[in-house]
């Protein structure tokens, strides 16, 4: 009975933890996700022990509001994904290698056919915004993400298909693209803030094959694209 009434309390101060940490994350800062302090930091900013901070982050990624990366931390999810019914919400989670494989052939399928449309429409206007996002990743600067430039031009081609879901797609896995391009980085070595000269040159083999209007050929660019971002993880 005893062991019952110290447990009591401490679920109902993870729940209040938790109800905190929700108005913490629902912040603008927060809407297209990030990675949550260390433990230590968090659990001295909510104000309390490790352990009832665990429980509440618990409850969080019961939600599907946090993802937990083995290795790398917790991670907000971004707003977009949570507009999904919570068992599709759940199966996004990236925990493994394999899910960052899973994630790069669904990129490969639908980024593919938001290419091939995006030349079709050859939008005048939406080329414009593509050639200004790689031109920004070209410029990037020291202490910039390459995620952020990179997601960046992606989108821009989804945006350019004049088709909104491919747009909401890539918006709704955002953390998990962000997850596997900066765990592939890691793992060659390289820099987060330094752009890879061959990945800016398959992009702009992308804008080329859209500029000219040239939907197999934006398709297949796109495809090699993805398919060094695979062998990159791989090695396959």
């Amino acid at each position: 009975m005893k062991r019952n009434e110290k447990t009591k309390p401490e679920l109902g101060l993870a729940s209040h933890i938790r109800h905190r940490l929700d108005e913490m994350l629902n912040e603008p800062q927060w809407s297209k996700g990030g990675r949550l302090p260390p433990e230590a930091e968090l659990a001295e900013q909510v104000g309390v022990s490790r352990p009832t901070l665990r429980k509440a982050l618990a409850e969080l990624r019961e939600s599907g509001r946090v993802v937990a990366v083995r290795g790398s931390g917790n991670f907000v999810q971004p707003v977009a994904a949570l507009t999904l019914p919570e068992p599709h919400r759940k199966d996004l989670s990236v925990r493994t290698v394999f899910d960052m494989k899973r994630c790069i052939h669904f990129r490969t399928v639908v980024e593919c056919a938001a290419a091939e449309e995006a030349a079709r429409q050859r939008n005048a206007d939406a080329i414009g915004k593509i050639k200004d996002a790689l031109e920004e990743m070209r410029e990037l600067t020291p202490g910039e993400s390459v995620f952020e430039r990179d997601f960046a031009f992606h989108l821009a081609v989804a945006d350019a298909s004049i088709n909104p879901y491919f747009g909401f797609v890539l918006e709704t896995i955002r953390e998990q693209i962000r997850l596997t391009i900066e765990f592939t980085r890691e793992l060659g070595g390289r820099p987060a803030d330094v752009p890879d000269a061959r990945t800016i040159d398959e992009h702009q083999a992308i804008v080329d094959a859209i500029e000219i209007g040239n939907a197999d050929a934006a398709g297949r660019a796109m495809g090699a694209h993805m398919e060094r971002a695979l062998y990159r993880l791989l090695g396959e």
